[in-house]
């Protein structure tokens, strides 16, 4: 089929820069190289549009603009959103001149024809992602030290990765379960889940999650054998982030249950420090296989030896058992308090970004400040110091990672205390 747009252009006046600033680009590349490889591209579309043309031309210098785009991470949407953009353009400037609404019709499906083109592209790209990505969460989880109830998060991985395969192959045939009562980890949730998961309110999140993830993959279903690849990747995008939702809830109750077991630091009641390498180990995997970040800091109490040399020992041991009643009351029942030594403690925050995280850190060291210890007829009070980093696990847990992120927040705490105290240090 042969479509010929140029007098649109000539109408407009519109040149070869103006066409890509003000028509297809709805990104920017911050690399000069590669912004003038995406801008040749556009060149050529505009080339294509500046004569008569056939689908075949447009959706090949569409595809390969495609590919390039994936290489620098920009997604789907955001090419996506450059199509609808020029479509919009044509079809407005088709509909202001003489033209027949044939010709509109036949427009708008080239676009729907272009943007499906890439909407596979970018599908196999995710699909071959996905099933990577999920050998590496299975691997994680094979590795926990401590396995409770996110141990049937693995048959979930499984079962994603299995529907990422027969969209893959194009397969109807065994495809996974889409009850969301009948598949191994429903079957779980439904049965034994509600001894474990003794919180009504998040076992119902996990299986309203989890209805909604198999109503999705209903949905592939139905539209396994349609070419709608954009609709596919849509519906699959949804499954493996209702998927990490489920799996953050595991993980989040199962560290729960390890924050139980762990022995406690008799003087402050936070945990000991001889379980922080395998709290971390945990926690790093538990991250890994769910995708999370998880922010790790470190905290020093400030002018702790003058508080100790003031008012003794005992009123030092109060500062500090008061200081992990303050933390506590400003943590979830998941996230972890250690004490590493002396008025030194590394607090663990699972499944947080830095920036949510540095938000609690400081709602810490603000309700800390504020805090008065009453000791033999004397106002005690001081600081905390903290430093962060946010960690966002990409390979396999190796046993020297601990030590460097505690170089790390160390760091962090140094400069923290080093810009005047009572305050946090962000990496």
């Amino acid at each position: 089929m042969y479509y010929n747009f140029s007098s649109l252009l000539e109408k407009n006046n519109i040149n070869m820069n103006e066409f890509v600033e003000i028509y297809t680009s709805c990104v920017s590349l911050s690399d000069e190289d590669d912004s003038m490889t995406s801008h040749t591209f556009y060149g050529q579309i505009f080339t294509i549009f500046t004569r008569v043309f056939q689908e075949n031309e447009l959706i090949t210098v569409f595809e390969e603009l495609a590919h390039f785009k994936l290489k620098k991470e920009i997604p789907y949407i955001v090419v996506s959103n450059e199509i609808y953009s020029l479509e919009n353009f044509i079809i407005a400037n088709i509909s202001s001149t003489e033209l027949s609404s044939d010709e509109i019709i036949k427009a708008m499906q080239l676009f729907k024809n272009i943007n499906n083109k890439i909407a596979h592209i970018y599908l196999l790209d995710y699909l071959d992602k996905l099933i990577s990505q999920n050998k590496i969460r299975q691997s994680s989880l094979g590795d926990l030290v401590e396995k409770n109830i996110i141990q049937h998060y693995e048959s979930h991985l499984i079962w994603l990765s299995s529907l990422a395969k027969h969209i893959q192959d194009r397969d109807e045939t065994n495809f996974p379960e889409l009850d969301p009562t009948c598949c191994a980890f429903g079957s779980w949730l439904h049965n034994d889940a509600k001894l474990i998961i003794q919180n009504n309110s998040k076992h119902n999140i996990i299986i309203n999650v989890h209805k909604n993830l198999h109503t999705f993959a209903s949905k592939i279903y139905n539209f396994l054998q349609k070419d709608e690849y954009h609709i596919l990747l849509t519906y699959l995008e949804k499954c493996e982030l209702m998927s990490l939702n489920i799996g953050t809830e595991l993980a989040l109750i199962d560290q729960i249950i390890i924050n139980k077991k762990i022995s406690k630091d008799t003087l402050t009641g936070s945990l000991n420090r001889n379980a922080l390498k395998s709290i971390f180990e945990s926690q790093y995997e538990l991250s890994l296989a769910t995708s999370n970040p998880f922010v790790v800091a470190m905290c020093d109490l400030d002018y702790f030896k003058a508080v100790n040399d003031k008012y003794g020992h005992v009123a030092g041991d109060k500062i500090l058992a008061l200081f992990v009643e303050t933390v506590k009351k400003n943590l979830r029942n998941s996230d972890i308090i250690i004490r590493y030594g002396g008025e030194e403690f590394i607090i663990m925050l699972p499944t947080l970004t830095k920036e949510k995280g540095f938000s609690v850190l400081d709602k810490v060291r603000e309700s800390f400040s504020q805090v008065t210890l009453q000791h033999q007829g004397e106002s005690i009070s001081t600081t905390v110091s903290i430093g962060m980093v946010e960690i966002t696990p990409s390979e396999s847990y190796t046993h020297d990672f601990l030590d460097e992120y505690i170089m790390i927040v160390d760091k962090n705490l140094y400069i923290a205390k080093a810009e005047g105290k009572n305050r946090v240090h962000a990496y």
